[in-house]
């Protein structure tokens, strides 16, 4: 029997966190689903511990080199056999409960694409992004009614069929926000499940700091309001775990002002 969802997972030296997504999954109640992880040729021991779970769920490991996070996806999703796609970071986390209520929430409300609920893992050491992610997740569903709306985040369910029609993610930065304008321009509105809460971390926070992080994801839900692409050259981002080996809050608060104005500057200026 063909698995209902085709989990994909993305990775790049992510030894330290893929742990705990794969143990998560390994936990299901309802194990209904298969697992691709696309690894953009790992210089730790990704691969191996990956490897170590095929025991306790069905995973297929891919390589693509060199790594390319949309691309990544585009390639787990050519692979899979699923009814639907479930798109995951590496970092991020669910409960024992999430796929056998993620089936039923699909197939009650017959849609082909889904968002859930994203919530920060760390919500005891961030007590005011717990605080106001449930504000946050409102105003991206609300966002889908007008022509430019955003996504909630990498975590993200397709109809495979519907996900390959439409040509997957495109290879810009800011591909997840890209896929949910695409897939308005094809009449499609994502359905959020409330209900169903994926967790990720805030191992980005605690490297570059409350403000400056706070401050970029502001300044790329304006520029998006008013742009159909994000540059990526007007935000850094890199992909890979072994950016978070040593983490620790940076203090930026001597430099902050002037990244601001730098960030919100282009934004008159692009």
């Amino acid at each position: 029997m063909l698995p209902f969802f085709s989990i994909i997972i993305p990775t790049l030296n992510e030894e330290l966190f893929v742990k705990k997504i794969l143990g998560d999954l390994a936990k299901q109640k309802v194990k209904n689903f298969e697992t691709i992880v696309v690894d953009g040729n790992s210089k730790d021991k990704t691969r191996q511990i990956i490897l170590t779970y095929q025991r306790k769920i069905p995973i297929t490991l891919l390589r693509r080199n060199p790594p390319n996070l949309p691309l990544q996806k585009n390639l787990g999703a050519k692979q899979a056999k699923g009814s639907y796609l479930l798109f995951l970071d590496a970092d991020m986390s669910v409960s024992p409960s999430f796929t056998k209520a993620a089936e039923r929430l699909i197939r009650n409300k017959k849609g082909l694409v889904f968002q859930p609920y994203l919530f920060p893992l760390e919500k005891d050491e961030y007590p005011e992004v717990s605080t106001v992610y449930p504000l946050v997740n409102k105003l991206i569903e609300f966002s889908q009614n007008f022509n430019k709306p955003f996504s909630a985040g990498p975590a993200m369910f397709w109809e495979r069929k519907v996900f390959l029609t439409i040509g997957g993610f495109d290879n810009i930065f800011g591909e997840d926000h890209q896929i949910i304008r695409k897939a308005h321009t094809w009449g499609l509105r994502p359905k959020f499940l409330s209900s169903l809460k994926v967790l990720f971390s805030l191992r980005r926070m605690k490297k570059e700091g409350r403000l400056l992080l706070l401050s970029k994801v502001l300044y790329s839900h304006l520029y998006l309001l008013f742009n159909e692409k994000m540059k990526k050259k007007l935000i850094t981002y890199e992909m890979g775990g072994h950016l978070y080996n040593h983490l620790g809050e940076q203090s930026n608060k001597k430099d902050f002002i002037p990244r601001i104005k730098k960030l919100f500057k282009s934004i008159l200026l692009d």
